[in-house]
């Protein structure tokens, strides 16, 4: 909702700029030619490049640029048969649940072509990032050459920053969406580049952070990139003036100092749920009213989003079946802006929708446990035996669980808690959608799978030892009757 008003003004309508289609042009023949691990690294190159207003319009559908470099993609994928090595994973299931009824609902409650037309727009958005970076992350390598490039991306986009800070003018003003002057909130600049806002500015990179900093755990030249996407990020989070990237950057630190507890996770989680009954029991507002203390920016709103999420709960039978369209009585005079994912979740598709998105985060965070605990394990259980051979001058040993993959997969974890903290303040919109769609996708393909692995046909191959020589091997097991 916060982001239709904001882009209200270029739907329906095209607006491609030579220069953009020029750079859309580029990136959609370098996505058909790079190789596989390179082939998600344009999306993120057009998101720091081009505005989201930049768009083409074909029947009344607008796709903006970033939805034409996703259909490259899935091309891509179909011409080279990319899809081979897929496995379908429960994570999977609940998100085209959690798309499927948010889409359904959405139409039902507003019941207009334009209300089919838009969740249309957020179908193809959330599915098509999601399964064509499930399709692209296969391994460790994959991962590490999109967070290569997001760091090195990093060092222009927080020049870029740093010039409109000092200048006052938004040169990404000429593809639309953004103002060509920098907008001023009590006396501080708020850049946002080419994206559709400040704070999503702010969110894009500072989630990309902990991959960025999980570099330092890799030899070379990646510990400059690992400074690099600590840094960069940093100003643009300063430049952009909001507290809602701050928060991001806190939660940041507390999934840090967790670390040291990983192995006990269970009585942190619990822990915290405990602290917030009690605070809730002793407080004489509710426990969310801390929402409206937390400033970290001059003239943060954060009274607003307390009273959003007060309202939200206050006035659960409103929105609960299918969510609302009205909001008249919510604080005693309409309004438009939803700035609380959670919020935006239950309003415009109920509480089931609400549920199975809160489910879509919980299946994450189990995969991500279950990536860095698998990291771990086979770390300790592959190191002994590889010192042994490189002492007795055996081919040098490589080693599947690492350091480095144990600090990214607590870092995919990170990040995933940092945009649960981001979600209490804003509703993803434009380019910033990349970045949580990829993240969970990345999180799917990196999940081990637990349990038999099924062959075609429903048949099950039983793990047999190398029989002896002279011995018959054993035929597949087949299926009871």
């Amino acid at each position: 909702m916060f982001g239709d008003l904001l882009l209200a003004q270029y739907q329906n309508q095209t607006t491609a700029h030579p220069i953009g289609v020029f750079v859309l042009f580029v990136l959609g023949v370098a996505t058909l030619l790079v190789s596989r691990r390179w082939a998600l690294v344009p999306l993120l190159i057009l998101a720091c490049c081009v505005a989201s207003a930049q768009r083409f319009v074909i029947a009344s559908l607008d796709f903006n640029f970033l939805r034409v470099l996703v259909f490259v993609l899935a091309a891509r994928i179909i011409i080279r048969n990319e899809a081979t090595h897929w496995r379908w994973k429960p994570m999977d299931l609940v998100f085209l649940v959690w798309i499927a009824c948010a889409t359904i609902l959405y139409i039902v409650l507003h019941g207009t072509w334009q209300s089919f037309i838009y969740r249309l727009g957020i179908l193809y958005d959330a599915i098509g990032l999601y399964f064509v970076t499930r399709l692209l992350i296969r391994d460790w390598a994959d991962v590490r050459a999109f967070v290569q490039t997001a760091a090195v991306l990093s060092v222009p986009v927080a020049m870029v920053f740093l010039v409109e800070h000092a200048t006052r003018r938004n040169f990404f003003s000429i593809f639309g969406g953004v103002p060509e002057i920098t907008l001023m909130r009590d006396g501080r600049l708020r850049c946002q580049g080419p994206f559709s806002h400040p704070i999503l500015a702010g969110c894009f990179w500072i989630s990309l952070t902990p991959l960025m900093a999980a570099l330092w755990w890799r030899p070379g030249w990646n510990r400059l990139l690992a400074i690099i996407g600590v840094v960069a990020p940093m100003v643009i989070v300063y430049t952009c003036a909001s507290s809602t990237p701050v928060g991001g950057v806190f939660a940041g630190a507390v999934a840090l100092a967790v670390l040291p507890l990983r192995r006990r996770m269970a009585w942190v989680r619990w822990g915290a749920v405990a602290m917030v009954l009690g605070l809730h029991l002793v407080m004489k507002a509710p426990v969310w009213h801390l929402i409206s203390r937390v400033s970290f920016a001059r003239g943060s709103t954060g009274w607003y989003r307390y009273k959003l999420i007060d309202d939200f709960i206050t006035h659960f039978g409103d929105w609960w079946l299918i969510g609302t369209e009205s909001r008249e009585t919510w604080f005693g005079h309409g309004y438009w802006q939803i700035t609380n994912q959670y919020v935006a979740e239950g309003v415009n598709g109920g509480l089931i929708t609400l549920l199975l998105f809160l489910a879509v985060i919980a299946l994450a965070f189990q995969g991500v446990g279950r990536i860095w605990r698998h990291a771990a394990r086979r770390r300790y259980r592959i190191a002994p035996w590889a010192g042994a051979a490189r002492r007795l001058g055996g081919p040098r040993a490589v080693q599947p669980g690492s350091r480095a993959h144990f600090a990214m997969g607590w870092a995919l974890g990170t990040a995933l808690f940092m945009h649960c903290v981001m979600f209490t303040g804003v509703a993803y919109f434009g380019q910033t959608i990349l970045v949580w769609y990829v993240l969970l996708g990345m999180i799917g393909s990196l999940t081990p799978v637990l349990g038999p692995r099924r062959a075609p046909f429903g048949r099950r191959f039983r793990l047999q030892r190398r029989p002896a020589l002279g011995v018959r091997p054993l035929r597949p097991a087949m299926p009871m009757p």
